[in-house]
């Protein structure tokens, strides 16, 4: 019970170190394809990964999931509100923010860390993110980089009758 009330704490602070993320994420239900279906509003869950803050600071919306085959996964906030879904490999190349023309990722069911759960694959990076469900509506993200050593975690909550621009 003392363990449950550390993982809750942990995720509403949307912070731990990353052996503490590790097993959050591994205690954590698996989720299934269809439960990724629709627009999901990003947090980051901070861990000391180089790319902490960053998402943040270029107002991250969070990720949309259309079907298996066609996923938003950068969704940003722009002017007055309006949100766009973002080519995630000028954005990783530390370039500037270009709009995506359709899904830049597709989804499957992956083996990872031990559990077959949901996962989101990059069309044009060795990127996976891999999903674990939180509670209804609410998923940890594991961000698994090719060549990275740290995982980078955030937060998903489903948003509901989002309109994307």
């Amino acid at each position: 019970m003392e363990r449950q009330a550390e993982l809750v704490a942990m995720l509403e602070k949307g912070e731990a170190d990353l052996h503490a993320a590790c097993q959050l994420f591994d205690s954590l239900e698996t989720v299934d394809l269809e439960s990724l279906l629709g627009t999901w509003r990003g947090k980051e869950f901070l861990t000391g990964h180089p790319l902490d803050g960053v998402l943040k600071k270029l107002n991250w919306y969070g990720k949309a999931f259309h079907d298996t085959e066609n996923v938003d996964p950068l969704l940003f906030e722009v002017k007055r509100g309006k949100v766009i879904a973002v080519d995630p490999v000028p954005f990783m190349r530390k370039q500037k923010l270009t709009k995506a023309v359709g899904g830049e990722a597709r989804m499957r069911m992956v083996e990872y860390r031990g559990k077959v759960s949901a996962a989101m694959i990059y069309d044009h990076l060795p990127i996976l993110d891999h999903f674990r469900k939180v509670a209804e509506g609410k998923l940890l993200g594991m961000m698994d980089l090719k060549g990275e050593q740290q995982p980078f975690f955030f937060l998903l909550e489903k948003v509901q009758d989002e309109k994307l621009s």
